[in-house]
């Protein structure tokens, strides 16, 4: 696969990492710690390596960066300029379920 199209499927990787995590801004899960740690380090980067590997058929280093991509740069933004990023277990724990899920969707589908 060429790099510009492994570029382009992180791209809109990365794009629906974003849209999820407004959605799930736009609910007021975020009012509840445990929900909110579940919906955005569990479920949400599952969800999404699952697309990554088995929709979009990307490796998994690509699914991690497409996905953990926006975190990430939140949190050294917020190291460098406005305070305390995000807990890091809390990112390694996300990246732990993005490749859960990545390795879920490579898994090959039973067939009825």
């Amino acid at each position: 696969m060429s790099w510009l199209k492994v570029a382009a499927k992180m791209v809109l990787l990365a794009a629906l990492s974003f849209g999820a995590a407004a959605g799930v801004g736009a609910t007021g899960v975020q009012g509840s710690y445990a929900f909110a740690i579940l919906v955005s380090v569990i479920l949400c980067p599952a969800l999404l390596g699952i697309t990554g590997a088995r929709w979009l058929r990307l490796g998994a280093a690509s699914t991690l960066l497409g996905i953990n991509f926006l975190p990430l740069v939140m949190a050294v933004d917020a190291r460098f300029h406005l305070g305390e990023p995000v807990d890091f277990w809390w990112l390694l724990a996300s990246f732990a379920f993005a490749w859960a899920g990545w390795r879920m969707g490579r898994r090959p589908r039973l067939k009825s």
